[in-house]
């Protein structure tokens, strides 16, 4: 596989990301109050009828931004798109929050427009996204280094398909893997709360939450170092 289709592959898979970010953000209570404050501002006098026009120039000016940072190529710049991608990703969340504090401050009203199941796909391939790049920009450096040690170029290219192919089945496996902890989460769920004689004791819930982030936190710690 030749530079060039993983440079294409990398800008397919960031715009795919923003794109749905950025339509799961327009469709929130949060972006739906912002829009409210600029309409009631002398902005929204200044553009008038063209405030209706706010969603795309949001959604465009995404994506513009996203191939701003694409066409760097390193990965700091593919850092800022998966931040970029989580920041309008986040009004979504907290339309589904049980403690949505940016609510409580800014009396946001009740007008989002996304499912649950929605805010989970997206934020899904949000996570694919950023691990499909992340792995994307290591092949390319792997390349250079192999090419500067004079290795072929087609033997090179075997090697990215390889890792490439390799990429993909990582990225199957790890979405395939929470779907299906997503899904089985309500049966989990209930298949507790019987076990516990009807009622789940909100102390076992803390506790179990914290177990699970803390859990969480220290495979994210482990990962990270075995990347160093």
């Amino acid at each position: 596989m030749k530079e060039n289709v993983i440079r294409s592959m990398e800008l397919g898979v960031s715009l795919a990301a923003c794109y749905m970010s950025a339509v799961t953000m327009v469709q929130t209570a949060l972006y739906a109050k912002i829009v409210s404050m600029v309409q009631d501002s002398f902005i929204g006098w200044l553009i008038g009828d063209y405030i209706s026009y706010m969603d795309l120039a949001t959604i465009l000016l995404a994506l513009l931004a996203i191939i701003s940072f694409w066409r760097r190529g390193d990965a700091d710049w593919f850092g800022r798109i998966f931040m970029l991608n989580m920041l309008m990703f986040f009004p979504a969340v907290l339309d589904f929050s049980t403690f949505n504090w940016v609510g409580l401050i800014l009396d946001l009203p009740s007008v989002t427009k996304v499912t649950a199941l929605w805010v989970f796909t997206v934020g899904l391939l949000l996570q694919v996204a950023y691990l499909t790049l992340r792995h994307s920009v290591r092949f390319r450096e792997m390349r250079q280094e192999l090419l500067s040690r004079g290795a072929v170029p087609e033997d090179i290219d075997q090697v990215s398909g390889g890792q490439m192919g390799y990429l993909m089945m990582l990225v199957t496996g790890t979405a395939a893997l929470t779907a299906a902890m997503y899904l089985s989460a309500p049966y989990l769920n209930e298949y507790i709360t019987d076990l516990l004689g009807g009622s789940l004791d909100q102390t076992f819930a803390t506790a179990f939450g914290i177990i699970v982030i803390l859990l969480l936190a220290a495979a994210l710690i482990l990962y990270l170092k075995s990347r160093d």
